[in-house]
């Protein structure tokens, strides 16, 4: 099957699609390397959450098709998120590290109750930053709701939070393989493939309480 361009020739549909893919591949990049300069921008610590937000909106705004200069519609961004993405993701961020240290530490002296606990919580802290992203990138809720909105919606579509996590996993596998991939691909590509499953389940989410007739489950 071929589809007609624009200048009357056809062009395969390989060719379309290994452009688009092309096309998001440079995306990745470009994400990654954004959240990398503006990540530092912030000292590490207070640039993570911001530049993190700014990457998944401005990856909401691509995949709706909105056209926009991607260095200065980031840096804008991340400026006007700072502080509420900070409050927002950043107590995320540090109960995960902190989970993700006692973790190692446990499991490196043969503790193995208290490794198997704090892999537990890791797990539980991690799926929701993965769902809390893209939920505070769609939806406009009250600061002090997003984290419990998010544990919610992974408890109520567990199937979707396990695709998250999957997703999240099978990258940073891939990077273990291929280091080479880190400063590169890494980041971007789990903030991407983030922000595009956690929006492809919001709406159906939302879909299907209008059906339902029920409030809206956040």
């Amino acid at each position: 099957m071929a589809t007609m361009s624009t200048s009357g020739t056809t062009a395969p549909t390989w060719a379309l699609r290994a452009h688009q893919v092309t096309d998001w591949v440079l995306w990745i990049m470009a994400v990654n390397l954004a959240w990398l300069a503006f990540t530092l921008l912030g000292g590490v610590v207070f640039g993570v959450a911001p530049a993190t937000i700014a990457a998944a909106v401005l990856t909401r705004r691509r995949l709706a098709g909105d056209g926009f200069r991607f260095v200065s519609e980031f840096s804008s961004t991340w400026r006007r998120e700072f502080l509420r993405a900070n409050l927002v993701l950043l107590p995320v961020f540090a109960v995960a590290v902190l989970l993700g240290v006692n973790l190692a530490s446990f499991a490196r002296l043969g503790m193995h109750l208290p490794a198997i606990l704090s892999g537990v919580a890791f797990t539980i802290v991690a799926v929701v930053a993965l769902v809390l992203v893209p939920l505070y990138a769609h939806y406009d809720l009250p600061l002090r709701r997003y984290a419990t909105t998010a544990l919610r919606f992974a408890v109520a579509n567990p199937a979707a939070a396990l695709l998250l996590a999957v997703t999240t996993v099978l990258i940073v596998g891939v990077t273990t393989v291929l280091p080479g991939l880190l400063p590169f691909v890494t980041v971007g590509a789990v903030l991407v493939s983030d922000t595009a499953l956690g929006l492809a389940f919001f709406r159906t989410n939302d879909r299907r309480v209008l059906e339902r007739g029920d409030p809206p489950d956040r």
